[in-house]
């Protein structure tokens, strides 16, 4: 440690920094200037930072820069630093305090040194004028040094005088205030407290509490040997047990000691907790503290607890459904009964183990995650089908259950633990699994149905399902499937169909027509068409109507051409050879046709690609004009100008970006198709290239499964994938961060949407879902995002041309494949791709 240090030390146990003025410094401080004859005199201290004044006589200063100090100079030596003309000392000579106030000329400084030989400070005499001391002056100060410094040491024993009074003070306060806790905690204690003396073991102290439980008041027991205080413990062993304490000095704790006491004029066997302690006195002797809490209902009651317990195992281990009681956070397994190993193919000795160790296939399966977070939140779970995979009879054998999770807790409300009550339901929801497979490969029969078919539910006559056939038959849309059959075709008022439908439902008995009229409204205008049809009942489990199938053909141009043939057999015959003439005709005349549209349809899509093109060019003209323009007479265009030159080079940039997504178009419907196995993976991370500037911006989150290979167009898939990734990121508000999901999956053909009508027959599709957070859209516009030019959004909110799904469902659709959408407003949109196999 330096000297500085300890100097430092030194100085701050005096604790004289920055304390208040005091007489007896001043005192001395004028009787320094005084001797010396000089106007200023200064007590100064010096710490490691200033000059700090304990008191000045003809200088308001209270303290100075350690840099600027004379004291300072002379702190360190061990004669008095004297400088009779500091104007011509080349140390101080530019000092500020010598060239400006308070113009230091002359200076002496005596240190002040303590006991230690420490410099604390320096007693200093300032003029403003050249002089010399005299021996007799500076004896003087040298004398005066001495005192201040025995000033200083005085103040610091008055100070360590001042804290052991303050300290003795406090502490018998506090011995005072023990004094009155202990009394409190003895007289208030929530147990017994009993101190016994000598080999009478007499009761010095006895508070309320053991009083009351011996059946007693304090002043029957206090000063009272045990045994005339308590003349009924005699034969019990207490004596005895307190005399083996006061001999031995060891303590007796008894958990659970039975003691038989006369309480209430009757003798009472109770039960207590009592620990017996010895206790040194003064004296050498052995004194004996009671401590004593009678637990007699406590012991009541967890008998009854026990017997509880019981009646509630014997109900656990009879029930029919598994039931299990899981123990703290780490789910160790406490009960169980028969049903509960055997769902879990476990037998009864995994009782005590976690649940994770003792069934460590539940690993990566809910379960656990779902018992945790019951535990931590206290809300129960409850879980109906749900799969399980666990090991039974050695195999891994998947299961579903309807179960539920229960915290339990106890009389302070914590959780200790879950209650498990399971049931297995695999049978069940195999059935059920089943039954929607039927249901769903019914539905699709019936969608795929060359014929029509339509069914109604209900005595109203609900349409629960309709074709497409049935919908184009009736002329109508999809809409009118959930609404009744007379008001979605009103015109069958006044003919026979409803009344039919309303007596097979009522019968049970099938109804079947060939060529019966119908007059149904088909493109705004009323016709009559002839069908074949079926009306056959459907039946519920118990034997009643439900709903009604109908299966209908429009047999009009049969009917017709018969009616014709029975009409006109014989001008039939007369004209067969004409009319196989006419048809030969025709069909040169449909070859022709068919050609010329060929070449109308090429011809299309060349114009298509050229005018894309040729647009371009006077687009780009139009943008530079605008924008030289706006650089040229920056600063001389009113207001209104500027704007519409902004709104023409925005219109500009709009129909580029129209033009361009229509050349891409018609060079989708133009591309030969070369179709290769292709990496939709490569595809994908290229997609990603283009779109890094895109995803960078919006700090884009993209996830996606491996996909597959597939046989197509490289450079059609990529603009597929690329405009349904650009849109995920468009669409998803700027206030959110873009999340998108990229899903695959190998469907089988009766797997695909019902609206699905790809038109590969490959049996197995590729299936490719793109899923975004954005904005979505209602699905009522579903027929409608596909189309060339349309948008369900506002273009002056989100940017595009309307195209881009257009060039996505044809490329699925040239590649033999459908696209379809799901979606609501507010909760994103998913796309998804079928690609044959």
């Amino acid at each position: 440690m330096s000297e500085e240090t300890n100097r430092m030390a030194a100085l701050k146990s005096y604790d004289i920094l920055d304390s208040l003025p005091e007489q007896d410094y001043d005192d001395l401080a004028q009787l320094a200037a005084d001797s010396c004859q000089s106007p200023i005199a200064l007590i100064s201290f010096i710490d490691d930072k200033r000059q700090w004044i304990k008191s000045s006589y003809g200088l308001s200063l209270r303290e100075m820069p350690y840099n600027d100090s004379f004291c300072v100079q002379a702190i360190g030596l061990a004669q008095p630093l004297i400088i009779s003309n500091a104007r011509y000392d080349e140390r101080f000579a530019h000092n500020p305090l010598v060239t400006g106030e308070p113009h230091i000329v002359f200076y002496a400084g005596v240190p002040l040194i303590d006991a230690d030989g420490f410099a604390l400070g320096v007693l200093a005499v300032i003029d403003t004028e050249p002089k010399q001391l005299t021996n007799r002056q500076l004896l003087s100060l040298r004398t005066l040094s001495r005192q201040i410094v025995r000033l200083v040491e005085l103040r610091k024993l008055t100070g360590k005088l001042h804290l052991a009074e303050e300290r003795h003070r406090l502490e018998k306060i506090a011995l005072e205030t023990n004094r009155k806790r202990f009394e409190t905690l003895f007289n208030h204690a929530p147990i017994g407290l009993g101190l016994l003396r000598g080999p009478d073991h007499v009761f010095e102290l006895v508070n309320d509490r053991i009083a009351e439980m011996a059946g007693r008041r304090v002043e029957q027991m206090q000063g009272k040997p045990l045994l005339e205080a308590l003349p009924e413990l005699a034969q019990q062993g207490l004596s005895e047990i307190f005399e083996a304490v006061r001999q031995t000095g060891q303590r007796f704790v008894a958990p659970e000691i039975p003691v038989t006491l006369l309480r209430n004029n009757q003798l009472e066997t109770a039960y207590f907790y009592a620990s017996f302690e010895p206790v040194q006195e003064p004296d050498g002797s052995v004194s004996i503290v009671d401590f004593s809490l009678e637990i007699t209902q406590q012991l009541q009651a967890q008998q009854e607890l026990l017997a509880s317990e019981a009646r509630f195992r014997s109900i656990v281990e009879q029930a029919p459904m598994a039931i299990g009681q899981l123990k703290g956070s780490e789910m160790i397994i406490e009960i169980g009964n028969a049903r509960l190993f055997d769902i879990w193919g476990k037998d009864p000795s995994i009782t005590g183990m976690r649940l994770i160790d003792a069934l460590p296939e539940l690993k990566n399966q809910p379960f656990i995650q779902l018992l945790e977070d019951v535990y931590a939140t206290g809300k129960p779970y409850y879980g109906s089908g749900v799969l399980a995979k666990l090991v039974r009879q050695g195999q891994l054998e998947e299961a579903y259950f309807d179960f539920s999770y229960t915290p339990v807790r106890n009389s302070d409300g914590q959780i200790t633990g879950i209650m498990i009550l399971a049931i297995e339901v695999t049978e069940q929801v195999q059935a059920r699994r089943a039954i929607e497979k039927s249901e769903a490969r019914f539905r699709g029969l019936i969608q795929d149905a060359p014929f029509a078919i339509a069914v109604y539910e209900t005595a109203d006559l609900i349409i629960s399902v309709a074709n497409e056939a049935m919908i184009q038959l009736w002329g109508k849309t999809p809409t009118v499937v959930g609404q009744k059959l007379a008001d979605a075709l009103p015109e069958l008022e006044g003919q026979p169909f409803i009344p039919l439908l309303n007596v097979v439902y009522s019968t049970g008995k099938a109804y079947r027509s060939n060529e019966q009229p119908a007059s149904l409204v088909v493109n705004g205008r009323l016709q009559t068409s002839w069908f074949n049809f079926v009306y056959q009942p459907l039946f519920d489990a118990q034997g009643q109507v439900y709903a009604i199938l109908n299966m209908a053909v429009d047999v009009t141009d049969r009917y017709l051409a018969r009616q014709e043939l029975e009409s006109s057999q014989q001008r039939y015959r007369d004209l067969v050879d004409e009319l196989d003439l006419h048809v030969q005709e025709r069909t040169q005349e449909l070859l022709r046709a068919n050609q010329d549209l060929k070449r109308s349809n090429n011809s299309l899509q060349q114009f298509a690609y050229i005018a894309s093109h040729d647009l371009q060019e006077p687009l780009r003209k139009i943008q530079s004009f605008t924008t030289l323009l706006s650089e040229r007479f920056a600063g001389r265009l009113d207001q209104d100008a500027t704007h519409y030159l902004d709104r023409i080079n925005a219109a500009g940039s709009r129909m580029s970006t129209l033009i361009r997504d229509l050349l891409a178009y018609s060079q989708i419907a133009t591309r030969q198709q070369a179709f290769n196995a292709v990496s939709l993976d490569a595809i994908l991370s290229n997609v990603f290239d283009s779109l890094a500037l895109a995803i960078q911006e919006r700090n884009a989150i993209v996830r996606a499964d491996k996909l597959a290979v597939v046989r197509g167009d490289e450079t059609q898939l990529h603009q597929l994938l690329q405009n349904l990734l650009s849109n995920a990121i468009k669409f998803t508000p700027p206030d959110r961060q873009p999340y998108i999901q990229i899903d695959y999956a190998l469907r089988e053909r009766d797997e695909l949407p019902a609206e699905s009508r790809p038109a590969s027959t490959a049996s197995q599709f590729h299936c490719i879902c793109i899923t975004d957070q954005g904005i979505g859209f209602d699905e009522r516009y579903l027929d409608r995002i596909f189309l060339v030019f349309q948008r369900v959004h506002a273009g002056d909110k989100i940017p595009g041309s309307g195209i881009g799904l257009a060039i996505c469902q044809r490329v699925a659709e040239n590649h033999g494949g459908w696209i379809s959408a799901r979606s609501q407003p507010g909760k994103g949109a998913t796309f998804c791709v079928y690609l044959p196999v």
